[in-house]
């Protein structure tokens, strides 16, 4: 048999706010199962657990669009679908959060290291061959050739490889995700770069001085205890490519599938 309430009895009941069954009210999450004779809203005592789930999803920060969606949908593999989505939503704010702390935390912004959140990207990697700081011509040579082909260029890679003196290394096109890449010729791979977080140190001095630069960062990589999700990747920008950051993936985002 249904116990029915006042909006303040069942507030009392349920420990959710007046204000608060009054805006699931006009999002349509909840409704009182009628209106009294004087106007008043009345509850139902099958609601009380209604109430709660949605209070507690909108703690885990669950938007009020997906709860509608989670409150009439009946199948139940099609709800344990969403609540995995959102387990893997709620994983990855923790995890960016647990970055931000640890970041702020190591006084980086003294050391002029930075975090960047990379969106995901598909980079077309070539193999060169250059003195350091001479791989101009090289990106030149390769961003034309894709530009003939109507590919558009969101950034600029360099990879280190080996040597000293005569540096071998990938340099790299990020490109949209949609680009079509089996036309291309001399390619060495193409990768698919998913979202990440990576350590940012800018570098402004003269080129000959990268390697300083990849030692400061691993240096506070290590100090700081940070994991590297892969090497160091120089980061160029501009039409002389003289815009450099280094930078270090720390944190692999994944997304969740929709």
């Amino acid at each position: 048999m249904n116990k029915f309430m006042t909006i303040q009895d069942f507030s009392e009941r349920t420990g959710v706010s007046k204000s608060t069954l009054r805006f699931y009210e006009s999002k349509n999450l909840l409704l009182p199962i009628e209106r009294s004779a004087n106007g008043y809203r009345v509850y139902a005592d099958h609601q009380v657990e209604t109430v709660k789930l949605i209070a507690t999803l909108r703690v885990a920060e669950v938007s009020i669009n997906e709860i509608q969606t989670y409150l009439n949908e009946n199948d139940d593999t099609v709800r344990q679908k969403m609540k995995e989505e959102w387990i893997q939503d709620i994983k990855k704010r923790r995890d960016l959060l647990d970055v931000s702390l640890r970041y702020l935390e190591s006084d980086s912004i003294r050391d002029q290291i930075y975090l960047i959140d990379k969106s995901e990207e598909k980079i077309i990697w070539f193999v060169a061959e250059s003195r350091t700081g001479k791989f101009g011509e090289h990106f030149v040579k390769r961003s034309d050739e894709l530009k003939k082909l109507n590919i558009r260029i969101k950034s600029y890679y360099l990879n280190y490889l080996s040597g000293l003196d005569l540096i071998k290394a990938q340099i790299g096109f990020g490109v949209p995700l949609d680009v079509k890449t089996s036309d291309l010729l001399e390619v060495d791979f193409v990768e698919y770069m998913p979202p990440c977080i990576c350590l940012a140190l800018p570098f402004k001095e003269h080129p000959t001085k990268l390697k300083e630069g990849y030692h400061k960062l691993l240096h506070y990589a290590v100090e700081h205890k940070w994991i590297p999700t892969r090497s160091i990747l120089e980061w160029y920008r501009g039409e002389d490519f003289t815009d450099l950051d280094l930078l270090l993936p720390v944190i692999q985002i994944e997304q969740s599938e929709k």
